[in-house]
């Protein structure tokens, strides 16, 4: 991507609409300037937002996009038509000045703005009114007034975000409101929560922010189930109650991504490829969180030797994951993916049991596709998170070279056997008299089954199989 400068000069510098207004870069990209970070966001503010963004867009022949990035403040996204990566936002001031409108804003790290009037970038000419330079040289996250949380509950998961994105740490009054108002975060919706979970997610360190923020009681507002996780315990397999262990396994799935290189020497090029396609680390991470979400509907205590069990919760997790992601407002992809992950995270155990038939595995691949892949992921972040007295490291650790094994020979042996093409089609079995229904459809099960294990190699071979299939049905 461009420099910041030269696209600020591609957007407003060169414009001739631009000459009569005084524009502000805003937030984020001075932030950055400082911190000698690439600024991703270009936003800017002024008194004429919606006029000088149409006018902007005219003259750029740029799509123009009204967002929803602050309550009750228009912003107007301009978005280059050749290269849609390439925007910028155009905010309306709030107050009746620049200083103004920085008292309102979330962070101090934030409530910074440089005039772009001289028709350049001059970071000499900061405008700072609370101190955010100072906090950026302490590294420290700090709301900029009591009232921030109360303007914008959303602005405290930002708070977790910017710690988690920046390293900094948030100071102790501003957890402190974030305890207070906590049960505001009820009036945000879930386009906006979405949006900032996502980003927070996909930092590689999660688990600190996501346990502090469980501490300030912040989480449990965005999700009431985790009350249930933490007052439900558990059998001696584990150290901790089902929430505990829901954060565990959260810090065991990151420390696994951070050995991705080491842990798979034949396949890291396909995991890396895998993981970061779509939303698969953040829905991962949040499976990590959930995937236990209904033992508390299915804990049982036998009466004579008190072993606790938790039958049946992989299937009932499905409907409780469902509820969540369907409150998250996730697409349909990813609440299909999260829900498959939570639903098989169990079975995936039996399938790398040393006794299973090597068909049940090729069935569950071809079932799963490239998914089975998160799940055995999320089923080894799972064991090792498991650390009761009756749990053995090297169970763990023989589990995880276990599932090892099976995600590169998914890769290097499964994949080019069930992505080949089948022999023969239904077209084929027409021809000897079978009719499409469900009795075609169970012998091209079986063929296909007997061509995936290397009994039948050729199209003769599967139409003699079939046949005999027919003889039988």
């Amino acid at each position: 991507m461009k420099s910041l400068e030269n696209r600020l000069s591609e957007w407003i510098f060169e414009t001739e609409v631009f000459k009569n207004t005084n524009v502000y870069l805003v937030g984020g990209s001075v932030r950055d300037i400082i911190l000698k970070r690439e600024a991703q966001d270009i936003d800017l503010v002024c008194a004429n937002a919606r006029q000088l963004a149409y006018a902007l867009s005219k003259e750029k022949h740029a799509v123009c996009v009204v967002m929803d990035k602050k309550p009750d403040v228009p912003c107007f996204r301009l978005i280059n038509r050749k290269s849609p990566e390439n925007y910028i936002d155009i905010t309306e001031i709030r107050g009746d000045s620049i200083e103004s409108d920085l008292q309102q804003r979330d962070f101090t790290i934030n409530a910074l703005a440089i005039p772009l009037t001289s028709g350049k970038l001059d970071v000499s000419q900061i405008i700072d009114v609370v101190s955010g330079q100072g906090d950026i040289s302490r590294e420290t996250i700090r709301m900029v007034s009591n009232e921030s949380f109360i303007d914008d509950p959303l602005r405290m998961l930002r708070a977790f975000r910017f710690s988690a994105q920046l390293n900094f740490e948030i100071e102790p009054n501003t957890i402190n409101h974030i305890q207070k108002n906590a049960e505001r975060m009820e009036s945000v919706s879930a386009e906006r929560i979405l949006f900032e979970l996502k980003l927070l997610l996909g930092h590689d360190n999660t688990f600190p922010f996501i346990e502090q923020m469980d501490q300030t009681g912040l989480l449990t507002a965005l999700f009431p189930e985790i009350q249930s996780l933490k007052s439900c315990r558990q059998n001696d397999y584990h150290h901790t109650h089902v929430w505990g262990h829901s954060l565990e396994t959260l810090k065991s799935f990151e420390q696994i991504m951070a050995q991705l290189d080491t842990l798979f020497t034949t396949t890291d090029d396909q995991i890396h490829r895998y993981l970061y396609q779509n939303d698969n680390v953040t829905m991962l991470k949040l499976a990590c969180l959930f995937h236990d979400v209904a033992k508390p509907l299915s804990v049982k205590q036998d009466p004579e030797t008190h072993h606790i069990s938790f039958y049946g919760h992989d299937k009932l997790g499905k409907n409780e994951i469902e509820k969540i992601c369907d409150r998250l407002r996730l697409s349909k992809k990813n609440a299909a993916f999260v829900c498959t992950l939570v639903e098989e995270h169990l079975h995936i155990r039996d399938l790398l049991h040393p006794n299973t038939r090597q068909k049940t595995r090729l069935k569950s691949c071809r079932k799963l596709g490239e998914t089975i892949i998160g799940v055995a992921l999320l089923s080894i972040a799972d064991k090792l998170a498991t650390r009761g007295f009756r749990s053995q490291e090297s169970d763990r650790m023989s589990y995880q070279e276990t599932a090892i094994q099976f995600i590169e020979s998914y890769y290097n042996d499964i994949l080019p056997v069930i992505c080949t093409k089948n022999l023969i089609t239904g077209k084929h079995l027409m021809e000897i008299g079978i009719e499409p229904g469900p009795t075609m459809g169970k012998i091209l099960r079986k063929v296909r089954l007997a061509q995936d294990e290397g009994k039948i190699s050729t199209s003769e071979q599967a139409l003699e199989l079939a046949k005999e299939l027919k003889t039988k049905s």
